[in-house]
């Protein structure tokens, strides 16, 4: 096929060349031009595998709620950690001594309070002698349980089942907005592919789906459930991004390996 000579200058490059010769055919500028595909796959065909990222299914950085030094830090990187599991220990005496304080104030004016209940109760004591009193013991009885918000604050705490992904302070640090530990919980496991958008409305909420990953890791698929389908496009590239939960009983698959699947 000869193309004019008003098209040669710009027909540089396999997409510039295929639109020159649609021109010369008379047929639009992209008629000419292959489909999108994903890993050799047509753009609306879910038969062919495509890329994929296995993360974790949430990641916590955990701090303290107050300013203090470190006593103890009670997990390495690595570890498994359950939910509710104390894993980093503040500096509490102090705190301790204030709540042993708060509590003998609370007996003492509960003790005032019980000496005189029966001289109010026969008319010997203002009522508002008595209310004082009881007033004055019940605020001690508060600041008896701020104190012990206030040391229940000192022991950091897992919010979930997960393994430790970094350590980033121990024993000894003075701790104020910086981080102790980060967390990543990684029973389920949260499987990320970036889908070309001619596939959009062929993917269901719930639809299921095989992962392959390393045979290292595992010798056969793995089997995914859709999770969340993105509402927005990516413009730029074309693409939305769906995400899977994969179970992963006893945190046998890592988290950060890249992966193929098959809806």
């Amino acid at each position: 096929m000869k193309i004019p000579a008003a098209f040669r200058p710009a027909c540089l490059g396999l997409a510039a060349a295929l639109a020159c010769a649609a021109q010369a055919q008379g047929l639009p500028p992209d008629a000419a031009l292959p489909p999108l595909t994903g890993l050799g796959a047509p753009a609306d065909s879910l038969g062919h595998p495509m890329a994929c990222l296995i993360e974790p299914f949430q990641v916590s950085e955990l701090g303290s709620p107050s300013a203090g030094v470190l006593n103890k830090v009670l997990v390495q990187r690595g570890d498994e950690v359950r939910k509710g599991q104390v894993v980093a220990e503040l500096n509490t005496n102090v705190d301790e001594a204030t709540l042993q304080l708060r509590r003998a104030e609370a007996a003492y004016l509960g003790r005032v309070v019980e000496r005189n209940a029966d001289l109010y109760q026969r008319k010997l004591l203002p009522a508002g002698d008595y209310d004082e009193m009881t007033s004055r013991s019940r605020q001690a009885q508060l600041q008896v349980a701020l104190q012990q918000a206030i040391l229940a604050e000192r022991s950091i705490k897992s919010p979930f089942d997960g393994v430790v992904a970094e350590r980033y302070a121990g024993p000894g640090d003075r701790i104020n907005d910086n981080k102790i530990v980060k967390l990543a919980q990684i029973d389920p496991l949260v499987v990320k592919v970036v889908v070309p958008d001619g596939l959009y409305g062929q993917i269901k909420a719930d639809a299921g789906a095989q992962v392959t990953v390393n045979a290292a890791i595992s010798d056969k698929p793995l089997q995914a459930k859709v999770w969340r389908i993105d509402r927005v496009m990516d413009a730029a590239s074309g693409t939305f991004t769906v995400l899977l939960k994969v179970e992963n009983k006893g945190n046998a698959i890592p988290a950060g390996i890249r992966c193929s699947i098959r809806f």
